[in-house]
């Protein structure tokens, strides 16, 4: 643990009697398990399991067929968006 670490079961026991430090630490914990659930989301697409494509090559056959590969990447990085404000906003 580095200097800027505080160890969350130290300051619990240490103010275990004070209510608005355990409601502090109670917070802490939540904002934790968020950022631990969206650093598990972002390591669920490795790039040796799912590798970059080929844009130039996606571009053509996209726009072969009425799309653009800005479209799609906008649609992608909605829902990406869409699940971090979703595990943001739960309680």
């Amino acid at each position: 643990m580095d200097d800027t670490c505080i160890d969350l079961k130290l300051v619990k026991e240490k103010y275990k009697d004070n209510v608005e430090v355990q409601d502090l630490l109670q917070i802490i914990q939540q904002l934790e398990d968020k950022l631990y659930k969206i650093d598990s989301w972002c390591k669920a697409y490795p790039l040796d399991i799912f590798p970059e494509p080929n844009f130039k090559k996606a571009h053509k056959i996209l726009k072969e067929n009425g799309m653009t590969l800005d479209a799609i990447s906008a649609s992608n990085m909605r829902h990406v968006l869409k699940g971090i404000q979703k595990i943001i906003m739960e309680e």
